[in-house]
């Protein structure tokens, strides 16, 4: 299987299946693992922020989010098994840890955020214990890496946005006692309720976006309407620049 490059960045585009198998045999053999996800707004801040980039070019699975990823793969030539959603596969995860009875720790959003997701995951995924959270306005790093390890997590979720939840994770997954990190966005405001999530409509018709545009159109208009624009500029000039590498480096798994 090769998992290619994509523009600057890389991005293991396997099944939601596979990736499930990945983490458990990551798991069995005790290796950490960090999950990030690329969507066309992360693909734009990786052009301008190289340590942004970096952490996604040490993490264990880039995982490609949204139909705008999936179109500038297939203009690159980049193979998707799957079009994946990082909101709808952490779902996954979850279930399969509640099989096992895991522990799971979440970080980010505003206060009683995590809390309020917290109980409802618990309330959704039977098996899971939510065995600490903490808030994304924390001051000190050491003491939230002690708190995490003492939770003894396997699975630590954390939603701080792009690109500062993969920076924190790069920067502490050496001091972190948790086999898998995940950085995850908006899931703690989708899980809390403070967000609303799509109508399935939205979803099937693979336009989550528009939804999120209408319901926050100030937050979010730079984002998906000027965001796309500048998304596939960047993806013309990896297509048309002959002397920037594309879609050839193999990258392990």
């Amino acid at each position: 299987m090769q998992n290619r490059m994509f523009g600057n960045v890389p991005l293991h585009g396997i099944a939601k299946e596979r990736v499930l198998k990945k983490l458990a045999e990551r798991a069995v053999r005790g290796e950490k693992t960090r999950i990030f996800f690329l969507n066309a707004h992360c693909f734009n801040t990786a052009q301008k922020d190289a340590v942004y980039a970096r952490s996604l070019q040490h993490a264990e699975l880039v995982l490609n989010d949204g139909v705008g990823v999936e179109i500038g793969a297939k203009i690159l030539g980049v193979p998707l098994e799957e079009n994946l959603n990082g909101t709808d596969f952490t779902p996954e995860v979850l279930k399969s840890l509640a099989k096992l009875g895991g522990r799971v720790y979440l970080l980010g959003g505003e206060p009683g955020i995590a809390q309020t997701a917290g109980k409802n995951i618990e309330g959704t995924y039977p098996g899971i214990q939510v065995t600490g959270v903490s808030d994304g306005f924390f001051s000190d790093d050491k003491e939230l890496v002690d708190r995490i390890n003492s939770s003894k997590s396997n699975l630590l979720i954390v939603g701080l946005g792009v690109p500062l939840q993969e920076k924190w994770i790069t920067d502490y997954l050496d001091r972190l006692d948790v086999q898998t990190v995940m950085a995850v966005g908006a899931f703690l405001d989708f899980t809390a309720g403070k967000v609303p999530r799509a109508p399935m409509l939205f979803r099937k018709a693979r336009a989550e976006w528009i939804f999120r545009l209408l319901v926050e159109p100030k937050r979010m208009w730079k984002r998906y309407l000027w965001g796309n624009i500048v998304f596939f500029k960047h993806i013309a000039k990896y297509k048309f620049n002959s002397n920037i590498g594309i879609g050839k480096k193999d990258l392990p798994l």
